[in-house]
C-alpha cells in the first residue's frame, strides 16, 4: 500500500454503535456546485483558502497550471468554494494588469483562468488581497511603511509591514477597482489589516493622532489603530458593494473579541484557526462560541499542514482534518482547509485526497446543519472585553481556560463581550480578571434583579482604588492571600465530587471576608510559611499546616465566589480539582442544564444545535483526542472508541424520532426515553463522530 492509501485508510475508523446502521446507498464522490441544495445567499460549506505567495525568485510561475485538471481535483474533493490569488504579500499580481505590477515570471493570466474555468462549474470564487504585507511597496515607496517610535520599519518575520493610513490605501483602492472592473466574483478577501500593536509612527499616524488629540498611550494607539482600520474597511467594503454588490467581503485579522463596530462592513466571518500553526485547539472552541453570538454567518478555516502556511511537504494526519472540518459543523459553522499551491501552478493530488476525505460526510451533513443555532446555557464574559487585544493567536490564560474546562464538562455556553445580551443565559461567568466596567456593572446588577445567576472568579469586578467588588459578592475584599503557598479545603458536603484533603493552589488568590448571609463552601488552608531561600522544606511547596476559618468559594443567594483564580491557574497548571469543584458548582447553581451526560469521556467534544424555525435538535459527537507530541504541536492521528455511556437532552415536548448518522453515512433509528423534560438516549459505542438528530 503505498503512502496515500495508508494515510487515509488507516486514520479513520469512525462511529459505530448496536443501532444497526445503516450503510449509504452510494459512496461515489460526485461534483457538489454550490448552488445546488443551498439557499441563495448562504455560503458554501466546503471551501479551500489557496495560498499563492510567490517569490520573484521562483521561475516558470503557473507553468503546470491547467485548467480543466485545475477543476477536476477541486470537483473530486467535493470543494465547492475558493479563494484565490489577486495580489500576495510579496507583492505581485496574479492576472493581466494595468494598474498593480504582475508577477515577473507569470506569462498567462492565471486569476482570469481560474476564475473563469471555476465559476461556470458551479464553484464560488473570492479573490485573496493582501494588504499591510506588501514586499515590493515596501521596497518601492519606503516612505509608505509602518514605523516603530525609533522610526525604522516594522517587520514581522520576512514581511516588511505597510501603514494602511499613508498614501498607500490609495494605490490598494486602485488596485482593487481593477480587479473588480475586470473579473466577476463572489467575494473580496482582504488579509493582513493590522496596525503595530504599539501603533505605527511614520509622519502620517503621528500627524493623525496629533490632530485627533490622541497620545501615545496604549488606550489612544488601540483607538487610533481601529479607526485606521475602520477607514480602510469603509473604502474597501464601498468600493466592492458599489461594484458588485452580490459579493461577500471579509477582512482577516481583525476577528478579535470587540468586533462589533466593524460589523457593518462583513458579510460573514471567517475564524482562521490552524491548530498545529500557533492557535492551539482551544482557539477555534472558543472564537465560535464568541462569533456565534454575533449575527453573521461563520466559516473555520483550518490547514491541510502539518504546522502552519507554507508548509510544502507537511501534510496533517487525515484523522485531525476529518475532526477539524466536522467540528467546524458541530459549531455552526462552514468548512474551509487552508493549502498553498506550488508555484508551477499543479494542485497536489495528495493534499486533494485528505481534503476530499474530510469533505465527502460534509456533504452528507448540510441538510442536519442547516438552519441550526447554538444552544447556551451559559455566557462568559472574555477577559478580552475589558482589556482588548488585537492578537489573533492564543487566548490569555483565563479564556484558555473556562473554555477547556466548560468544554470538557459538555457544557453548552457562549463567549461574550461588553455588547451581549445577557438575559438569555441562565448562568453568566466573570473569569478572574474581568474589569468592572460601568456599562458592564449596570448590566450584570439587571441581570441579577430578574433573577439571573453568577459565578465570579478572583479578581473579577475588583474596584482596586476603592478596594471593593462593584457588585455585592457576597464578601468582602482584605488584600492578597495571607500566604503565597496556600491550600484550599472543600466542605465535603457541597462537593461531592472532590475527596476531603488540602489541595495545592498553584496560583496567588485573595484574602476575602465572608458577609452574614453568605455560606462559605471552601477555606484556606496555610503552609508552614512561605518558601524562601531562608524558610524552605523539600523540593518545591511548603506542606499544609493547618485549617482556617477564611474562605475560598462562597455562596450568596444566586452568586458563587472564588478567590482564587480558577480558570487561568487550569490552564497554567491544568489541575483536575479546580475542574471537580466547578463542576459541583454548576450542578447546584444550574440544576437544569440543556445537556447531561453519564459516562462520556471528557476529551468528547459535544454540542447541542436547535434549528428556531422548527425545534428540531441535533447532538454531535466527536472524539477524536489529540496528544502533545512536540513541544508546541498536539496530533491527532485517529479517532477513539467510548462504550456504555448515555446523554440527557432537554427538551419541551417528547420527540417523534431520534435518528443518528455517522461519519461513513450510515443511518438508524435511535431508542429513547422521555421522562421530566429530558430525553434520554443510550450510546452503546461510539467511534469517532455521532450525529444525532431530535424531530
Amino acid at each position: 500500500m503505498n503512502r496515500r492509501g495508508f494515510i487515509v485508510s488507516s486514520a479513520v475508523a469512525v462511529a459505530g454503535t448496536a443501532w444497526g446502521l445503516e450503510q449509504p446507498k452510494s459512496t461515489e464522490r460526485q461534483p457538489h456546485a454550490p448552488h445546488l441544495g443551498r439557499p441563495p445567499g448562504e455560503l458554501p460549506f466546503r471551501q479551500v483558502h489557496l495560498d499563492f505567495h510567490t517569490s520573484e525568485l521562483i521561475p516558470d510561475v503557473a507553468a503546470d497550471f491547467h485548467s480543466d485538471e485545475f477543476l477536476k481535483t477541486l470537483q473530486n474533493a467535493h470543494v465547492n468554494s475558493i479563494n484565490l490569488f489577486a495580489k500576495c504579500s510579496h507583492g505581485w499580481a496574479y492576472y493581466d494588469t494595468k494598474v498593480a505590477h504582475k508577477h515577473p515570471h507569470l506569462k498567462i493570466d492565471l486569476l482570469g483562468e481560474q476564475i473563469a474555468t471555476l465559476r461556470p462549474a458551479g464553484i464560488a470564487v473570492n479573490y485573496y488581497y493582501s494588504l499591510v504585507w506588501d514586499n515590493r511597496s515596501a521596497h518601492a515607496n519606503p516612505e509608505w511603511r509602518a514605523r516603530d517610535k525609533s522610526g525604522l520599519g516594522f517587520f514581522q518575520g520576512y514581511w516588511p509591514w505597510m501603514c494602511m493610513n499613508t498614501p498607500y490605501l490609495d494605490q490598494v483602492v486602485a488596485e482593487n477597482s481593477e480587479i473588480l472592473d475586470r473579473m466577476q466574483v463572489d467575494g473580496g478577501w482582504w488579509d493582513i489589516l493590522i496596525q503595530p500593536p504599539d501603533g505605527c509612527f511614520c509622519k502620517w499616524c503621528v500627524a493623525d493622532r496629533k490632530r485627533l488629540g490622541l497620545t501615545d498611550s496604549p488606550k489612544d494607539i488601540y483607538h487610533h489603530n481601529k479607526l485606521v482600520a475602520l477607514k480602510t474597511e469603509d473604502a474597501l467594503y464601498g468600493l466592492l458593494k458599489s461594484k458588485q454588490p452580490h459579493a461577500n467581503a471579509f477582512f482577516n485579522s481583525r476577528l478579535v473579541i470587540g468586533i462589533s463596530d466593524e460589523l457593518k462592513y462583513y458579510t460573514d466571518l471567517e475564524i482562521e484557526s490552524l491548530p498545529t500553526g500557533g492557535w492551539g485547539y482551544t482557539h477555534f472552541e472558543h472564537r465560535a462560541r464568541y462569533c456565534r453570538t454575533l449575527g453573521k454567518e461563520l466559516v473555520g478555516m483550518t490547514g491541510r499542514f502539518h504546522k502552519s502556511w507554507g508548509d510544502f511537504g507537511g501534510f496533517k494526519p487525515q484523522a485531525a482534518l476529518d475532526f477539524e472540518c466536522m467540528n467546524f459543523l458541530a459549531n455552526g459553522a462552514k468548512a474551509c482547509v487552508g493549502d498553498q499551491l506550488h508555484p508551477r501552478g499543479a494542485l497536489d493530488p495528495y493534499t486533494y485526497a485528505l481534503i476530499g476525505h474530510a469533505y465527502e460526510p460534509v456533504t452528507r451533513q448540510e441538510d442536519l446543519v442547516r438552519g441550526m443555532k447554538g444552544v447556551a446555557d451559559i455566557g462568559v464574559v472574555s477577559t478580552l472585553a475589558t482589556a482588548p487585544s488585537m492578537a489573533v493567536q492564543g487566548l490569555p490564560p483565563a479564556d484558555q481556560g473556562f473554555t477547556n474546562m466548560l468544554v470538557e464538562l459538555h457544557q453548552q455556553f457562549d463567549v461574550l463581550d461588553l455588547n451581549a445580551d445577557i438575559s438569555r443565559y441562565k448562568l453568566v461567568i466573570l473569569p478572574d480578571e474581568i474589569l468592572p466596567v460601568p456599562s458592564l456593572v449596570e448590566k450584570l446588577q439587571r441581570y441579577l434583579a430578574a433573577g439571573g445567576s453568577l459565578l465570579v472568579t478572583h479578581k473579577s469586578l475588583l474596584d482596586e482604588k476603592k478596594n471593593v467588588f462593584a457588585i455585592d459578592l457576597g464578601v468582602d475584599y482584605n488584600g492578597p492571600s495571607k500566604f503565597k503557598g496556600e491550600y484550599l479545603l472543600p466542605h465535603s458536603q457541597h462537593f461531592p465530587s472532590v475527596a476531603p484533603d488540602a489541595y495545592y493552589l498553584y496560583q496567588i488568590g485573595l484574602s476575602v471576608t465572608a458577609k452574614p448571609g453568605t455560606k462559605t463552601l471552601a477555606v484556606y488552608g496555610h503552609p508552614y510559611f512561605d518558601r524562601s531561600p531562608e524558610h524552605w522544606c523539600s523540593h518545591a511547596q511548603t506542606p499544609f499546616s493547618h485549617a482556617t476559618d477564611e474562605p475560598v468559594i462562597t455562596r450568596s443567594g444566586r452568586v458563587l465566589y472564588c478567590a482564587n483564580p480558577f480558570f487561568s491557574s487550569y490552564a497554567l497548571d491544568g489541575e483536575l480539582v479546580q475542574k471537580l469543584l466547578v463542576q459541583d458548582l454548576l450542578t447546584v447553581i444550574l440544576p437544569a442544564p440543556s445537556v447531561r451526560t453519564t459516562g462520556i469521556p471528557s476529551t468528547v467534544r459535544l454540542t447541542l444545535m436547535e434549528n428556531p424555525s422548527n425545534q428540531n435538535q441535533l447532538v454531535q459527537i466527536l472524539y477524536f483526542p489529540y496528544e502533545r507530541r512536540a513541544p508546541n504541536i498536539d496530533i491527532i492521528e485517529e479517532p477513539a472508541t467510548f462504550v456504555q455511556a448515555s446523554i440527557d437532552v432537554k427538551r419541551a415536548t417528547r420527540p417523534k424520532q431520534i435518528s443518528a448518522l455517522d461519519h461513513k453515512g450510515r443511518t438508524s433509528d435511535v431508542p429513547f426515553r422521555y421522562s421530566d423534560g429530558y430525553i434520554t438516549i443510550t450510546l452503546p459505542k461510539v467511534t469517532g463522530q455521532l450525529a444525532l438528530m431530535i424531530a
